[in-house]
Protein backbone atom coordinates (compact mmCIF):
# COMPACT_ATOMS: atom_id res chain seq x y z
CA UNK A 1 0.00 0.00 0.00
CA UNK A 2 2.88 2.16 0.73
CA UNK A 3 4.43 1.84 -2.73
CA UNK A 4 1.28 2.59 -4.13
CA UNK A 5 0.68 6.11 -2.25
CA UNK A 6 4.51 6.91 -3.22
CA UNK A 7 4.47 5.77 -6.77
CA UNK A 8 0.80 8.55 -6.65
CA UNK A 9 2.74 11.34 -4.51
CA UNK A 10 5.54 10.91 -7.34
CA UNK A 11 3.63 11.28 -10.13
CA UNK A 12 1.43 14.21 -8.61
CA UNK A 13 4.90 15.61 -8.59
CA UNK A 14 5.75 14.83 -11.81
CA UNK A 15 2.54 16.31 -13.38
CA UNK A 16 2.86 19.43 -11.22
CA UNK A 17 6.74 20.04 -13.13
CA UNK A 18 5.26 19.89 -16.15
CA UNK A 19 2.30 22.31 -15.55
CA UNK A 20 4.72 24.65 -14.35
CA UNK A 21 7.44 24.52 -16.93
CA UNK A 22 4.66 24.78 -19.46
CA UNK A 23 3.65 27.74 -18.13
CA UNK A 24 7.07 29.11 -17.94
CA UNK A 25 7.86 28.72 -21.14
CA UNK A 26 4.84 30.49 -22.79
CA UNK A 27 5.81 33.24 -20.23
CA UNK A 28 9.49 32.96 -21.79
CA UNK A 29 7.87 33.46 -25.42
CA UNK A 30 8.36 36.14 -26.82
CA UNK A 31 6.11 38.51 -26.60
CA UNK A 32 6.66 40.46 -29.64
CA UNK A 33 6.17 37.44 -31.86
CA UNK A 34 2.89 37.45 -33.73
CA UNK A 35 0.84 34.95 -33.72
CA UNK A 36 2.05 32.01 -36.22
CA UNK A 37 5.04 33.12 -36.30
CA UNK A 38 7.75 30.27 -37.72
CA UNK A 39 10.32 31.70 -34.37
CA UNK A 40 7.42 31.08 -31.63
CA UNK A 41 5.54 27.54 -32.91
CA UNK A 42 7.75 24.32 -33.81
CA UNK A 43 6.24 23.08 -37.54
CA UNK A 44 2.81 20.65 -36.69
CA UNK A 45 2.20 17.35 -38.77
CA UNK A 46 -0.49 18.97 -40.51
CA UNK A 47 0.41 22.71 -41.17
CA UNK A 48 2.10 24.13 -43.85
CA UNK A 49 5.23 26.54 -43.57
CA UNK A 50 5.22 28.46 -46.93
CA UNK A 51 8.50 29.66 -48.30
CA UNK A 52 8.61 33.43 -49.87
CA UNK A 53 12.64 35.19 -49.77
CA UNK A 54 14.21 32.21 -48.26
CA UNK A 55 11.32 32.13 -44.70
CA UNK A 56 8.57 30.90 -43.73
CA UNK A 57 5.37 33.54 -43.03
CA UNK A 58 3.56 31.10 -41.38
CA UNK A 59 3.02 28.62 -39.06
CA UNK A 60 -0.27 26.94 -38.52
CA UNK A 61 0.98 24.36 -35.64
CA UNK A 62 -0.97 27.92 -33.54
CA UNK A 63 -4.06 27.22 -35.40
CA UNK A 64 -5.22 25.40 -32.25
CA UNK A 65 -4.79 28.48 -29.92
CA UNK A 66 -7.56 30.46 -31.19
CA UNK A 67 -11.27 29.29 -30.73
CA UNK A 68 -12.98 31.52 -33.63
CA UNK A 69 -12.13 32.06 -37.23
CA UNK A 70 -12.20 35.40 -37.03
CA UNK A 71 -9.73 35.47 -34.27
CA UNK A 72 -7.67 33.20 -36.61
CA UNK A 73 -8.02 35.51 -39.68
CA UNK A 74 -7.07 38.56 -37.32
CA UNK A 75 -3.49 36.70 -36.77
CA UNK A 76 -2.88 35.65 -39.79
CA UNK A 77 -2.93 39.76 -40.82
CA UNK A 78 -1.00 40.19 -37.95
CA UNK A 79 1.50 38.01 -38.97
CA UNK A 80 1.47 38.71 -42.68
CA UNK A 81 2.49 42.16 -41.77
CA UNK A 82 5.34 41.32 -38.99
CA UNK A 83 7.01 39.28 -42.11
CA UNK A 84 6.79 42.94 -44.20
CA UNK A 85 8.31 44.29 -41.53
CA UNK A 86 11.20 41.35 -41.43
CA UNK A 87 11.77 42.20 -44.90
CA UNK A 88 12.15 46.28 -44.56
CA UNK A 89 14.92 45.50 -41.79
CA UNK A 90 16.81 43.31 -44.35
CA UNK A 91 20.03 44.88 -45.66
CA UNK A 92 20.45 44.60 -48.99
CA UNK A 93 22.22 41.29 -50.32
CA UNK A 94 25.70 41.91 -51.62
CA UNK A 95 28.04 39.38 -52.97
CA UNK A 96 31.41 40.56 -52.80
CA UNK A 97 34.18 40.36 -55.16
CA UNK A 98 37.94 41.53 -54.91
CA UNK A 99 38.96 42.90 -58.51
CA UNK A 100 42.63 43.59 -58.18
CA UNK A 101 45.15 43.67 -60.51
CA UNK A 102 48.01 41.34 -60.10
CA UNK A 103 51.04 44.00 -60.08
CA UNK A 104 50.62 46.37 -57.32
CA UNK A 105 52.64 48.74 -58.57
CA UNK A 106 50.18 49.54 -61.09
CA UNK A 107 46.35 51.21 -60.74
CA UNK A 108 44.03 48.43 -59.59
CA UNK A 109 40.32 48.61 -60.11
CA UNK A 110 38.77 49.12 -56.55
CA UNK A 111 37.09 46.08 -54.76
CA UNK A 112 33.51 45.33 -56.22
CA UNK A 113 29.84 45.15 -53.90
CA UNK A 114 27.43 43.05 -56.52
CA UNK A 115 24.18 43.57 -55.80
CA UNK A 116 21.79 41.25 -57.80
CA UNK A 117 18.28 40.24 -57.58
CA UNK A 118 17.17 37.24 -55.38
CA UNK A 119 14.24 35.72 -55.85
CA UNK A 120 14.94 33.12 -53.23
CA UNK A 121 16.69 35.38 -49.87
CA UNK A 122 15.01 38.90 -50.37
CA UNK A 123 12.85 41.62 -52.44
CA UNK A 124 14.52 43.28 -55.81
CA UNK A 125 15.61 46.52 -53.48
CA UNK A 126 18.86 47.35 -55.76
CA UNK A 127 17.23 50.47 -56.81
CA UNK A 128 17.41 51.69 -53.28
CA UNK A 129 21.17 52.21 -53.99
CA UNK A 130 20.58 54.62 -56.83
CA UNK A 131 17.72 56.90 -54.91
CA UNK A 132 18.16 58.94 -51.58
CA UNK A 133 15.45 57.96 -49.23
CA UNK A 134 12.98 60.98 -47.58
CA UNK A 135 10.92 59.07 -44.87
CA UNK A 136 7.98 60.36 -44.81
CA UNK A 137 6.15 58.28 -42.78
CA UNK A 138 5.37 60.30 -39.90
CA UNK A 139 5.17 63.93 -42.11
CA UNK A 140 1.80 65.34 -42.65
CA UNK A 141 2.48 66.44 -46.01
CA UNK A 142 2.08 64.37 -48.78
CA UNK A 143 4.57 65.70 -51.28
CA UNK A 144 8.65 66.48 -51.30
CA UNK A 145 9.90 68.91 -53.58
CA UNK A 146 12.46 69.03 -55.56
CA UNK A 147 14.51 72.38 -56.33
CA UNK A 148 16.58 72.75 -59.37
CA UNK A 149 19.46 75.36 -58.27
CA UNK A 150 21.86 76.62 -61.27
CA UNK A 151 24.06 78.53 -58.37
CA UNK A 152 24.33 79.00 -54.97
CA UNK A 153 26.41 80.61 -52.42
CA UNK A 154 29.56 82.46 -53.26
CA UNK A 155 32.79 82.44 -51.29
CA UNK A 156 34.73 85.87 -51.24
CA UNK A 157 37.81 86.38 -49.47
CA UNK A 158 37.69 88.75 -46.68
CA UNK A 159 39.83 90.73 -44.01
CA UNK A 160 39.62 91.11 -40.42
CA UNK A 161 36.70 92.54 -39.12
CA UNK A 162 34.92 93.05 -42.61
CA UNK A 163 31.56 92.47 -43.42
CA UNK A 164 30.71 88.92 -45.42
CA UNK A 165 28.55 89.34 -48.48
CA UNK A 166 25.23 87.09 -48.75
CA UNK A 167 24.70 85.52 -51.55
CA UNK A 168 21.15 85.27 -53.01
CA UNK A 169 20.14 81.49 -53.69
CA UNK A 170 18.74 82.11 -57.38
CA UNK A 171 15.55 80.84 -58.17
CA UNK A 172 14.89 77.48 -59.81
CA UNK A 173 12.53 75.25 -61.51
CA UNK A 174 10.57 73.41 -58.44
CA UNK A 175 9.12 69.85 -58.97
CA UNK A 176 6.71 68.60 -56.39
CA UNK A 177 6.71 64.71 -56.15
CA UNK A 178 3.34 63.34 -54.50
CA UNK A 179 3.03 60.03 -52.85
CA UNK A 180 1.46 57.42 -55.02
CA UNK A 181 -1.34 55.11 -53.16
CA UNK A 182 -1.00 51.24 -54.45
CA UNK A 183 -3.87 48.77 -53.12
CA UNK A 184 -5.05 45.64 -53.10
CA UNK A 185 -7.59 43.27 -51.43
CA UNK A 186 -7.82 39.40 -50.33
CA UNK A 187 -10.60 37.34 -49.12
CA UNK A 188 -9.73 34.53 -47.06
CA UNK A 189 -12.90 32.16 -47.19
CA UNK A 190 -14.51 30.38 -44.19
CA UNK A 191 -13.59 27.02 -45.57
CA UNK A 192 -10.45 27.40 -46.46
CA UNK A 193 -10.12 27.03 -41.66
CA UNK A 194 -13.26 25.18 -41.71
CA UNK A 195 -11.55 21.82 -43.64
CA UNK A 196 -7.38 23.13 -43.08
CA UNK A 197 -6.71 24.25 -46.43
CA UNK A 198 -4.10 26.70 -44.79
CA UNK A 199 -1.83 25.91 -48.15
CA UNK A 200 -4.69 27.85 -50.43
CA UNK A 201 -3.81 31.29 -47.88
CA UNK A 202 -0.14 30.36 -47.87
CA UNK A 203 -0.56 30.55 -51.68
CA UNK A 204 -2.45 33.87 -51.51
CA UNK A 205 -0.32 35.93 -49.14
CA UNK A 206 2.79 34.96 -51.50
CA UNK A 207 1.57 36.55 -53.79
CA UNK A 208 0.35 39.57 -52.09
CA UNK A 209 4.10 40.43 -50.32
CA UNK A 210 5.47 39.48 -54.03
CA UNK A 211 3.61 41.42 -56.02
CA UNK A 212 4.09 44.29 -53.73
CA UNK A 213 8.20 44.44 -54.45
CA UNK A 214 7.77 43.36 -57.60
CA UNK A 215 5.08 46.43 -57.96
CA UNK A 216 7.74 48.48 -56.44
CA UNK A 217 11.09 47.21 -58.56
CA UNK A 218 8.73 48.15 -61.69
CA UNK A 219 8.39 51.72 -60.81
CA UNK A 220 11.49 53.25 -59.50
CA UNK A 221 13.59 51.02 -62.43
CA UNK A 222 11.12 52.20 -64.73
CA UNK A 223 12.31 56.00 -63.94
CA UNK A 224 15.36 54.86 -65.02
CA UNK A 225 14.65 53.21 -68.33
CA UNK A 226 12.49 56.07 -69.09
CA UNK A 227 14.74 58.81 -69.54
CA UNK A 228 15.40 60.04 -72.80
CA UNK A 229 17.58 59.80 -75.65
CA UNK A 230 19.74 62.36 -74.20
CA UNK A 231 21.16 60.19 -71.74
CA UNK A 232 22.64 57.79 -74.16
CA UNK A 233 26.50 56.91 -74.62
CA UNK A 234 27.83 55.47 -77.96
CA UNK A 235 29.86 52.08 -77.51
CA UNK A 236 34.01 53.46 -77.46
CA UNK A 237 35.98 50.60 -78.55
CA UNK A 238 35.37 48.33 -75.97
CA UNK A 239 33.27 48.07 -72.59
CA UNK A 240 35.99 49.46 -70.57
CA UNK A 241 36.46 52.34 -72.71
CA UNK A 242 32.41 52.91 -72.95
CA UNK A 243 32.06 53.29 -69.22
CA UNK A 244 35.41 55.51 -68.70
CA UNK A 245 33.45 57.71 -71.07
CA UNK A 246 30.10 57.66 -69.59
CA UNK A 247 31.19 58.38 -66.09
CA UNK A 248 33.64 61.68 -68.07
CA UNK A 249 30.65 62.62 -68.93
CA UNK A 250 28.34 62.40 -66.02
CA UNK A 251 30.53 64.94 -64.48
CA UNK A 252 31.23 67.09 -67.04
CA UNK A 253 27.18 67.58 -67.42
CA UNK A 254 26.39 67.21 -63.46
CA UNK A 255 29.17 70.67 -63.16
CA UNK A 256 27.56 71.73 -66.41
CA UNK A 257 24.03 71.52 -64.47
CA UNK A 258 24.92 72.94 -61.24
CA UNK A 259 25.33 70.25 -59.52
CA UNK A 260 28.32 70.17 -57.06
CA UNK A 261 29.57 66.48 -57.41
CA UNK A 262 32.90 65.83 -55.95
CA UNK A 263 35.96 64.90 -58.46
CA UNK A 264 36.36 61.38 -57.72
CA UNK A 265 32.82 60.19 -56.85
CA UNK A 266 31.58 57.00 -56.76
CA UNK A 267 29.69 55.09 -59.82
CA UNK A 268 26.82 52.53 -59.42
CA UNK A 269 26.33 50.02 -62.92
CA UNK A 270 22.86 48.89 -63.02
CA UNK A 271 22.29 46.11 -65.83
CA UNK A 272 19.87 43.00 -66.81
CA UNK A 273 21.65 39.80 -65.18
CA UNK A 274 22.42 38.37 -68.81
CA UNK A 275 24.82 41.55 -69.19
CA UNK A 276 26.66 40.96 -65.29
CA UNK A 277 29.19 38.31 -66.66
CA UNK A 278 30.25 41.37 -69.49
CA UNK A 279 30.07 43.91 -66.87
CA UNK A 280 32.56 42.14 -64.18
CA UNK A 281 34.86 41.38 -66.78
CA UNK A 282 35.36 44.88 -67.90
CA UNK A 283 35.84 45.59 -64.21
CA UNK A 284 38.15 43.29 -64.13
CA UNK A 285 40.57 44.56 -66.16
CA UNK A 286 44.24 45.56 -65.16
CA UNK A 287 46.85 47.49 -66.97
CA UNK A 288 48.73 45.67 -69.97
CA UNK A 289 51.85 45.97 -71.67
CA UNK A 290 53.26 48.98 -72.97
CA UNK A 291 51.43 51.29 -70.39
CA UNK A 292 48.25 51.13 -72.32
CA UNK A 293 45.50 52.14 -70.43
CA UNK A 294 43.07 49.13 -70.19
CA UNK A 295 40.96 49.72 -66.73
CA UNK A 296 37.88 51.49 -65.77
CA UNK A 297 39.67 54.39 -64.10
CA UNK A 298 36.48 55.27 -61.94
CA UNK A 299 35.17 54.07 -58.93
CA UNK A 300 32.90 51.49 -59.29
CA UNK A 301 31.57 49.62 -56.46
CA UNK A 302 28.38 48.78 -56.95
CA UNK A 303 27.14 47.01 -59.50
CA UNK A 304 23.20 46.60 -59.39
CA UNK A 305 21.48 43.15 -61.85
CA UNK A 306 17.28 43.58 -62.10
CA UNK A 307 15.41 41.85 -64.59
CA UNK A 308 13.35 44.86 -64.47
CA UNK A 309 16.06 46.24 -67.30
CA UNK A 310 16.27 44.96 -71.06
CA UNK A 311 19.77 43.53 -72.11
CA UNK A 312 20.69 45.69 -74.64
CA UNK A 313 22.34 48.60 -72.87
CA UNK A 314 22.85 49.15 -69.00
CA UNK A 315 23.48 52.28 -67.23
CA UNK A 316 26.09 54.22 -65.36
CA UNK A 317 25.01 56.60 -62.49
CA UNK A 318 25.70 58.78 -59.93
CA UNK A 319 23.52 57.77 -57.09
CA UNK A 320 21.94 60.37 -54.91
CA UNK A 321 21.41 63.85 -55.47
CA UNK A 322 18.39 64.07 -57.48
CA UNK A 323 17.55 61.09 -56.87
CA UNK A 324 14.84 60.65 -54.72
CA UNK A 325 12.32 58.59 -52.94
CA UNK A 326 9.85 59.16 -50.50
CA UNK A 327 8.61 56.40 -48.51
CA UNK A 328 5.06 57.39 -46.85
CA UNK A 329 3.61 53.91 -45.94
CA UNK A 330 4.82 50.88 -46.11
CA UNK A 331 2.63 47.98 -47.06
CA UNK A 332 -0.34 47.79 -44.39
CA UNK A 333 -3.21 45.59 -43.80
CA UNK A 334 -6.48 47.32 -42.87
CA UNK A 335 -9.31 46.08 -40.57
CA UNK A 336 -11.10 43.27 -41.95
CA UNK A 337 -14.25 43.60 -43.26
CA UNK A 338 -17.11 40.85 -43.14
CA UNK A 339 -17.59 39.39 -47.05
CA UNK A 340 -21.09 37.62 -46.39
CA UNK A 341 -21.51 37.38 -50.63
CA UNK A 342 -18.40 35.55 -50.56
CA UNK A 343 -18.63 33.87 -47.16
CA UNK A 344 -15.62 35.12 -45.86
CA UNK A 345 -13.23 38.45 -44.79
CA UNK A 346 -11.84 40.69 -47.18
CA UNK A 347 -8.46 42.17 -45.99
CA UNK A 348 -7.52 45.28 -47.76
CA UNK A 349 -3.71 46.28 -47.76
CA UNK A 350 -2.27 49.78 -48.93
CA UNK A 351 1.12 51.53 -49.06
CA UNK A 352 2.38 54.72 -50.58
CA UNK A 353 5.58 55.81 -52.02
CA UNK A 354 6.60 57.60 -55.02
CA UNK A 355 10.22 58.89 -56.44
CA UNK A 356 12.24 60.86 -59.11
CA UNK A 357 15.31 61.03 -61.34
CA UNK A 358 15.70 65.06 -60.53
CA UNK A 359 18.60 65.43 -62.87
CA UNK A 360 19.10 63.42 -65.76
CA UNK A 361 22.77 64.43 -66.18
CA UNK A 362 23.52 61.67 -63.24
CA UNK A 363 22.79 58.54 -66.14
CA UNK A 364 23.93 57.40 -69.26
CA UNK A 365 23.09 54.74 -70.86
CA UNK A 366 25.71 52.69 -72.59
CA UNK A 367 25.14 51.03 -76.11
CA UNK A 368 26.73 47.38 -76.14
CA UNK A 369 27.91 47.59 -79.51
Amino acid sequence: MKTFKVFGIMLLVLIAAVMVFGIAGAFAMDKGAAPFAASAFPLSSFGFAGIVFGRKIFDFGAIKDFATDAEKKTAIIERASEFMKELLEDPLLYDRQKLAGPDSTLQGTAPVASIYTSSVKTPDRGYEVLFDEYDMRASSNDSFEILDISGGVTFYQVKPGEEVKLSTIPKGALTNVKYLQFAGGVNILDVWLRFNQYYKIEELFSDVILAWWDKKADLFYGLLAALGAGINQAFVTSDIQTINAAAANILADCKAAGLMVPENPDFVITCNPLLKERILTALKMTYETQGVNKQVVFNVPTVVTTSKLVNTSYYVSLPGFKNKRGEWEDLTAREAQRDEQHLGAVHVWTGMYNGIIGQAAQHKRCALS
